[in-house]
């Protein structure tokens, strides 16, 4: 009986004492996340827009309802920033946002294009950002060089 109340005391101790510096397990995963980013376009960086196209990052929606993503944006450390308009990403659905020039065929197409003439990820190391409408945090995924694509 007695080594039966000194292992409660045992358990019971460091749970109590570590209550308020062990991290929450209950953090939720974002309705939406990077999933993986092709930061570096294979070949040479001749600014072609299939080179920028091949520049890409991947956002899945991880709920079982569709996210409507309009006024959601996608930026990296230097500001340049992605919103997207009228946009559906379906339940455990992923979109690919391009960084060339490309045609947005539908509010739910699995391909969308920032439009741009120039790169945006940087080759040795970066983060994107994604956040909602009300300008709020959702993700972040960063890397280094040589970590092509990066699975967030």
């Amino acid at each position: 009986m007695r080594r039966k109340h000194v292992v409660a005391i045992m358990v019971a101790v460091p749970l109590a004492a570590g209550a308020t510096t062990v991290p929450s397990f209950a953090a939720t995963t974002p309705p939406v996340s990077f999933t993986m980013i092709q930061f570096d376009s294979p070949g040479s960086d001749n600014r072609s827009n299939s080179s920028l196209n091949a520049e890409w990052v991947r956002l899945t929606n991880n709920t079982r309802s569709t996210v409507q993503l309009k006024g959601w944006t996608v930026r990296d450390k230097a500001r340049h920033v992605y919103t997207f308009g009228s946009y559906a990403l379906g339940a455990g659905r992923r979109v690919y946002v391009h960084t060339g020039k490309g045609r947005n065929l539908t509010p739910d197409a699995q391909h969308v294009y920032q439009q741009r003439a120039a790169y945006v990820w940087n080759n040795d190391g970066d983060t994107a950002y994604l956040r909602n409408a009300a300008g709020a945090a959702v993700d972040t995924c960063s890397w280094k060089a040589g970590t092509k694509p990066t699975y967030c």
